[in-house]
């Protein structure tokens, strides 16, 4: 089924909404000032909602970050977007889709010159398109968590260093479409603030263990370039799962670089 004009301007919308408002969650090395990263590798998605198929598809990623060092404190907000297109045993393309947007806000406390320790606040949205199942209906995870965030670092020369990071969530509040009823996009009297209103409506909570779990980690390493400023090249892995609304899992591995516009002392 072709997709309607309602449908491509509903989904711009979204995406343009998140950008202002949430952002899927980036996990980097420590660093100040701007800035940029981009990723690319697997994802893998299976929504029991909608017909518990896994999906496997090639994921972008692409993120604006800022981070200000007070002390012993690091503080750090970043905007981060994931697209996938996915492909299962019977269909895929950009017609089957995932699309998440994340905001985070960490803070990490220097423990000692190797480790960090604190938490992260983090505001996401997830959107699963499927054109060739069902082209009626819009599946989500909308989510709000605060979890433990920390990392290790660890100098392997004058110019590189070596990062481990890991953030675990410990508890939030999610919404997911009900299992009984689905929110239909293409009807003709629907309004964009009623997709909005449903997708961010019925929190219910959710902890580590309890109807959620979720953890990232990866390992980084940085080098400092002959402009005084550091890139950083790693690879990170994103495991995710609830049973809130039906079981639904996200899977994603990616290879990641990015680069600080602040020049290092």
């Amino acid at each position: 089924m072709k997709t309607t004009k309602f449908q491509i301007l509903s989904c711009t919308l979204l995406l343009l909404l998140n950008l202002e408002t949430v952002n899927a969650q980036s996990l980097l090395a420590p660093a100040e000032g701007l800035q940029i990263s981009f990723a690319t590798g697997n994802a893998q998605y299976k929504d029991y909602l909608a017909n518990g198929l896994r999906n496997n598809g090639f994921n972008l990623s692409f993120g604006v970050h800022y981070a200000v060092k007070k002390q012993s404190l690091n503080h750090e907000i970043g905007l981060n977007i994931d697209f996938a297109p996915l492909w299962n045993r019977y269909w895929g393309g950009m017609d089957n889709h995932l699309l998440q947007t994340n905001i985070h806000y960490r803070l990490l406390a220097n423990l000692n010159d190797k480790i960090q320790l604190g938490g992260m606040v983090n505001y996401s949205t997830l959107f699963h398109r499927n054109e060739y199942w069902d082209s009626h209906h819009q599946y989500w995870r909308t989510k709000f968590n605060l979890g433990f965030s920390a990392c290790y670092q660890m100098p392997i020369n004058q110019k590189w260093k070596m990062f481990i990071p890991i953030h675990l969530p410990l508890i939030g509040v999610m919404s997911r479409p009900p299992a009984d009823r689905h929110l239909v996009l293409n009807e003709p009297d629907i309004k964009f603030s009623d997709i909005l209103k449903q997708i961010h409506s019925d929190f219910q909570f959710v902890a580590i263990g309890y109807k959620y779990f979720e953890i990232e980690t990866g390992i980084f390493f940085g080098v400092k370039l002959p402009s005084n400023r550091q890139i950083t090249f790693g690879y990170k892995i994103l495991y995710e799962q609830t049973t809130l609304s039906l079981k639904s899992q996200l899977l994603t591995n990616q290879i990641s670089v990015q680069y600080s516009f602040k020049k290092l002392p």
